[in-house]
């Protein structure tokens, strides 16, 4: 057998039991830790320790990686090991009941993605051709597929709802977010410094094109991510998260969190990510200048603007000069790339409203095919892939899930008492929001961050007594959920 063969199945090997170990792990994790840290854990590490090139396929049902398993094994893990007994040590709040969201607008958005997953199959039943390509057509028996990979993407969503809703679990998942960040940058300053190559290294392959991580004489890290983007908004995110913990800490641990933030946003800027670097300014700034309630109401405002940024775009509202002008003043290299993504998107999103409803499906069938086979068309921002292969009701139903619990923590903000640990992962939340405009990085972690937020919603507001409802106050109806939420009445004073 010829070295390089050898080598070749020895990382493909690694992969594999990187892959399917990794439930054994978060079986330990609900066995030895809180639900909140263990679901923090699992989806965190999974997200940036595991390979990309290895998957289970099997016939008729969606495949098996490292964004599905994790989220399963969990799901299990919870289902098995969260017994009544354990619970009973919980305190009261800390899980939401049932693994079905109480609020109305999510199960109607959850509904509508189902419903919408359906549709687009069966409206794609037929099969494309472009002078000597021909492009499937989606069959009937692809609707158990196709609605498997929504329920395995959504997962990340319904364990967080679950278990990080309450503040100090999104506390834990705040803390998560930078010790993760804080352990990962290791690896990244390492292929800052030798070139991206942990990823070839360990499981054997390299997730991305090479000359796309070379960037201002150096390299851009990816270590186990599929892309440079993907890593960047991460470290975005764990600088956002850490910042949010320093306006909330005192002490020494005030002081600790500070240098956390400090580390994070040196390693951000090492990372060459110029998108994430900007997000990361604009809402660190937010963080260190606003308090918690006007946070809140910004990242409100931005997820109205990001959820109707498609409409805008279409309607030739959305300010792409004024963008092309920044970039230009900046680099007129990047102004020259952001013009090319703006073209795309145009003659993408031409292609998108000949179905706009339910969207051409998958196989590719949504880019633009020249009349001779070649594909003219580049897909970079998530937002119109998802409009393209999903329709307009998909879109509306995916990024309602994403962003409408962000919009309703800006409407409720007053109510709920919300802490420093819920505005730093709505922060987190909005910085990648922001970076699906141009970038495709919907990854797990952008769900359990949603989750999150949508969970703390329909908790409530959480009373100091105990972190439960007081007994014997008069109900009131939370218009975000059916759940009752109670609130401290009125003690008149003594006569």
């Amino acid at each position: 057998m010829a070295p390089a063969t050898r080598l070749w199945q020895e990382t493909a090997m690694v992969s594999m039991v990187a892959v399917l170990c990794w439930p054994v792990v978060v079986f330990w994790l609900f066995a030895k830790r809180t639900p909140a840290e263990a679901v923090t854990a699992a989806i965190l590490g999974a997200y940036l320790l595991l390979p990309r090139n290895y998957a289970i396929n099997l016939p008729a049902i969606p495949t098996l990686s490292k964004d599905s398993i994790p989220a399963i094994a969990a799901v299990l893990a919870a289902i098995m090991m969260l017994n009544p007994a354990r619970l009973r040590t919980l305190a009261p709040g800390t899980i939401l009941p049932g693994w079905v969201p109480r609020s109305r607008a999510v199960q109607l958005l959850l509904v509508l993605m189902a419903v919408g997953t359906v549709l687009t199959v069966l409206t794609n039943g037929d099969r494309l051709f472009y002078g000597g390509r021909v492009q499937p057509a989606l069959r009937p028996y692809d609707i158990a597929s196709t609605l498997g990979n929504t329920l395995f993407m959504v997962l990340p969503f319904l364990l967080a709802r679950k278990y990080l809703a309450h503040p100090e679990g999104q506390r834990t998942l705040a803390i998560g977010m930078v010790v993760a960040g804080l352990l990962y940058s290791l690896l990244a300053l390492y292929e800052v410094r030798m070139s991206p190559q942990l990823s070839r290294m360990i499981y054997g392959y390299f997730p991305h094109d090479w000359r796309q991580h070379l960037r201002g004489g150096g390299y851009r890290p990816v270590v186990f991510l599929q892309h440079g983007l993907w890593l960047a908004i991460f470290f975005c995110g764990s600088f956002l998260a850490a910042l949010s913990l320093w306006r909330s800490s005192t002490g020494p641990m005030r002081t600790r969190w500070l240098m956390a933030s400090m580390w994070m946003f040196m390693v951000l800027v090492l990372s060459k990510g110029v998108g994430a670097m900007a997000i990361g300014l604009f809402l660190g700034a937010l963080i260190i200048f606003l308090p918690i309630r006007l946070q809140i109401l910004c990242a409100a405002a931005l997820a109205g603007t990001l959820l109707t940024y498609p409409m805008l775009r279409g309607a030739g509202l959305a300010p792409t000069g004024t963008a092309l002008d920044i970039a230009y003043d900046y680099d007129p290299g990047r102004a020259a790339s952001l013009q090319y993504r703006f073209d795309n998107e145009d003659i993408l999103l031409e292609r998108a409203n000949l179905r706009p409803l339910f969207g051409w499906g998958g196989w590719g069938r949504n880019r633009v095919i020249s009349a001779e086979g070649a594909d003219i068309s580049t897909t970079d921002g998530y937002w119109i892939i998802s409009i393209g292969t999903k329709g307009w009701l998909g879109y509306l139903a995916e990024f309602g899930l994403l962003l409408i619990p962000m919009i309703f923590l800006g409407l409720r903000w007053k109510s709920l008492g919300l802490t420093p640990a819920t505005a730093g992962v709505a922060m987190a939340l909005t910085a990648n929001m922001i970076d699906l405009i141009p970038n495709g990085t919907l990854t797990p972690v952008t769900w359990l961050l949603a989750g999150a937020l949508a969970g703390r919603l329909e908790l409530g507001r959480v009373t100091d007594e105990g972190q439960q409802p007081a007994e014997g106050l008069p109900p009131r109806q939370n218009a975000y959920t059916r759940q009752v939420r109670r609130h401290p009445g009125h003690v008149p004073s003594p006569s």
